[in-house]
């Protein structure tokens, strides 16, 4: 009987220990997406990329807090599509996304961001002296054919 109780104990404590290792796992687990989400939308605008036409509208890629613009067109991008749908059309690459109406092609476009200044719970960033940009060749058919990107990677 003794041996019995013993095991019995004992399996109480290894499941206790079993719950306590899934829950500090768990809890990594949503503080390591919490840290994505913070790469994704915190910090200075950043690594700005010209994906190409999709669904009928110039589609750019950019991680930080703030905006893209294309310099010297006057395109207001739309706002009808939250993120989680964006994602879901453009792929989930731990980036934000913008959708502008088309213009003429063939062209050459200077996309530049526009950082809005931010504090966190342990940083804050203010915007940058020279916001990042990049200058895309697109081709007739609305895709990149070359891009030159000057980005700020201090963050």
């Amino acid at each position: 009987k003794q041996w019995y109780q013993r095991r019995v104990r004992g399996s109480k404590a290894s499941l206790m220990a079993s719950l306590v290792l899934v829950f500090v796992l768990a809890l990594a687990r949503v503080s390591i997406s919490s840290a994505m989400t913070d790469q994704r939308m915190n910090g200075p605008i950043r690594d700005i990329t010209y994906l190409g036409v999709k669904n009928g509208r110039m589609v750019v890629a950019y991680r930080g807090m703030g905006r893209v613009d294309f310099m010297g067109v006057n395109l207001a991008q739309y706002h009808d599509t939250n993120c989680m749908q964006q994602n879901r059309k453009y792929g989930d690459r731990n980036c934000q996304y913008a959708e502008f109406p088309l213009i003429s092609f063939p062209a050459t476009v200077k996309i530049v961001g526009s950082t809005i200044a931010h504090q966190g719970n342990s940083y804050s960033c203010r915007k940058p002296a020279v916001e990042s940009w990049s200058y895309v060749e697109i081709g007739p058919d609305g895709m990149p054919v070359r891009q030159h990107f000057g980005n700020n990677n201090k963050f």
